[in-house]
């Protein structure tokens, strides 16, 4: 009838205090429970210490997950929720920092009614006994203030890790999930505001675990970026204003992200530029292709790790960097035939001339790096016969003018 989920990540020592808990509890059930503990990519003896306890909680079962870096708790959690085969789902910190008794204030709720019950520390703080520190608070406050403007109006605690769930309405709010850091919280409840889910927020007994992972600067500031993310992943074409244009930001992505990319390697390109031929007096046509290629390097790594991170590009890095190159040369040769015309056939003065070729050079860059450098598998082959052509056809151009 029940699945609990506890999501761990070494937490070898605390995991069998916790289970040791829970069995006592469960022995006092009239209900069915099955509990699932996954471990969460540990690097310590914390599957070891929770299978040991098969015996005591005879429906428990150990999976492990492996995950990158950018993913958190909220993975664990997932993988247990689709892994639980109950008609109601309650996932649980590991420290138990709600004790497993204010389980049936959930399931009081769920009772009367609604699809989620999710744990509260501030509907009530005498019910908090251990407290966080005064930054922690602050930091908590501050983000709350922003999902209720950003994302979920009228929840006051979206954080506590003491939630409830009906099954299988609430299935498919997992199966859509993206954000698996510390804001999976906030993504679950916007996924069920906008499937029109009742949420009921529960006053529950709450102990500050000294161990916990949460860094109150570090995470505020990835969970804060979350609240967009969430915005944008989960957008609506023909919702509020707001929803458009979070819409169209995730639905353009590629562009606003190479633009931001392109915008930080033209200050290194602009800078360089400056130095070279103010401080080392080069002339403009030799500055030009020494900053410009500082700025290909810089642009390929975060391109590859960002802006088209998503897609799948058949080719190994290192093929990838030398068609990124040839591509960059395209956009070098037109900057410099660009350059060349506005400074000696125009006699506009040389960094304004450098200032006007680089939103051309940015436009040429994303539309060939998008459609041959980074271009999908799913969309077939490129036409980068045509793209050779054209960037020859520069070269050319660039000797002529040059003669």
């Amino acid at each position: 009838m029940i699945s609990i989920i506890i999501p761990a990540a070494n937490e070898e020592k605390i995991i069998g205090n916790s289970l040791e808990k829970l069995s006592v509890f469960l022995a006092t059930r009239k209900e069915k429970f099955e509990v699932i503990v996954v471990d969460d990519a540990s690097s310590d003896k914390t599957k070891q210490v929770a299978e040991k306890f098969h015996k005591k909680i005879p429906n428990l079962r150990v999976i492990r997950i492996e995950k990158s870096p950018s993913e958190g708790k909220g993975l664990a959690v997932n993988k247990g929720v689709l892994e639980a085969k109950e008609e109601i789902v309650i996932f649980t910190d590991a420290d138990f920092s709600t004790p497993i008794e204010e389980i049936d204030k959930l399931l009081l709720k769920l009772k009367e009614g609604f699809d989620i019950a999710i744990g509260s520390r501030a509907l009530n703080r005498s019910l908090v006994k251990t407290k966080q520190n005064f930054l922690r608070e602050l930091m908590g406050k501050i983000f709350n203030f922003l999902v209720q403007r950003i994302v979920v109006r009228g929840i006051v605690d979206t954080q506590c890790g003491f939630k409830a769930f009906k099954m299988p309405l609430s299935r498919e709010l997992f199966e859509r999930e993206k954000i698996f850091d510390f804001g999976f919280d906030v993504e679950l409840l916007y996924l069920a505001r906008k499937r029109n889910l009742k949420i009921a927020e529960v006053p529950v007994l709450w102990y500050n675990h000294p161990s916990s992972k949460v860094h109150p600067i570090k995470d505020s500031i990835s969970m804060f970026f979350d609240l967009f993310k969430i915005r944008m992943y989960h957008a609506s074409k023909k919702g509020s204003l707001a929803d458009k244009i979070f819409y169209q930001l995730y639905y353009r992505r590629t562009i606003w992200r190479f633009g931001l990319v392109g915008s930080s390697g033209t200050i290194i390109d602009y800078s360089l530029f400056f130095i070279l031929t103010r401080f080392f007096h080069l002339s403009p046509l030799v500055a030009n292709p020494m900053s410009v290629e500082a700025a290909i390097i810089w642009n390929f790594i975060w391109n590859n790790l960002w802006t088209f991170s998503e897609r799948q590009v058949p080719r190994p890095l290192w093929k990838n960097f030398l068609i990124f190159q040839f591509v960059s040369l395209g956009g070098l040769l037109f900057s410099q035939n660009s350059l060349f015309i506005f400074n000696r056939v125009f006699n506009i003065f040389d960094l304004i001339a450098k200032a006007l070729t680089i939103p051309m050079v940015a436009s040429f860059n994303y539309l060939v790096n998008s459609r041959w450098t980074f271009r999908d598998v799913s969309a077939g082959r490129s036409t980068w016969q045509t793209y050779i052509i054209f960037i020859l056809a520069l070269f050319a151009l660039y000797f002529l003018l040059i003669l």
